[in-house]
Parts: structure tokens; sequence; C-alpha cells
């Protein structure tokens, strides 16, 4: 008796994770509006995926693994100068940066992201 329990709840535990796994996606972000070749592209969710890839003018392709279903923010900047931090002056960023808002569907798993120099838009 006691194995067929240890059996049933084995295999509750194993559907559950099987179901946990599936939910997982796999988010291609395309960074737009890249300035420069020097440093990197740091990019995260607030579900703690994150990656980073080498800076390119123009346009960076780059994926986020496991990511969950469900709304989250996406958080990226173009680390410049390579010291793997945000900077900001007076509390305003001063590398290219953006953030947005998405929901993880299974039919909308690419993301444009434009990066914007915040400076210039607080001057206006």
């Amino acid at each position: 008796m006691k194995t067929m329990g240890y059996k049933g709840m084995a295999i509750v535990l194993f559907s559950m994770f099987a179901i946990g796994v599936s939910a997982q996606n796999v988010l291609t972000l395309k960074v737009k509006n890249v300035p420069s070749v020097k440093g990197k592209l740091m990019v995260a969710t607030d579900k703690g995926q994150y990656n980073m890839v080498d800076a390119a003018v123009g346009d960076v392709v780059l994926e986020l693994k496991d990511v969950p279903a469900g709304k989250c923010q996406i958080y990226v900047y173009h680390d410049e100068n390579g010291n793997y931090q945000l900077d900001k002056e007076n509390g305003v960023p001063v590398e290219y940066c953006a953030i947005v808002d998405w929901e993880v569907k299974e039919d909308a798993l690419t993301v444009e992201v434009p990066l914007v120099d915040v400076r210039k838009k607080t001057k206006k």
C-alpha cells in the first residue's frame, strides 16, 4: 500500500515539474538604436532572467531563456564603458537604455526594444 502512495506522489510531482518546464519560454529581443560597437548590451527581466552580448551599431538580437509566461518588465542598456553598471549623472542615465512592459505569450515571443538617450528626452 505504501508503495502505491509513493508512486502516486512521484507521478504527481513529475507532472507538476513537466507542466512548469513547459511554461518556460525563450524570448527573443531585437534591440534597436545601438549607438556604437563599444561595450556590451545588458538585458534583464524582473523575473530574474538576464543576458549580455557584444554591442553592434544599429540592431542587435539576443535571447532570454526560461522566461515564464505572463507579464514582465524588460530592462536593457548599452554598457558602453564596460563597467557592468548603468551609469547615471544626477540620477539620469547617461547610457542608452530602455524599460519595456511585456506579456510573454506563446504566440508573441519576439520583442523590439528601441534604446533611447534619456538625457535628450529630459531636456525637452
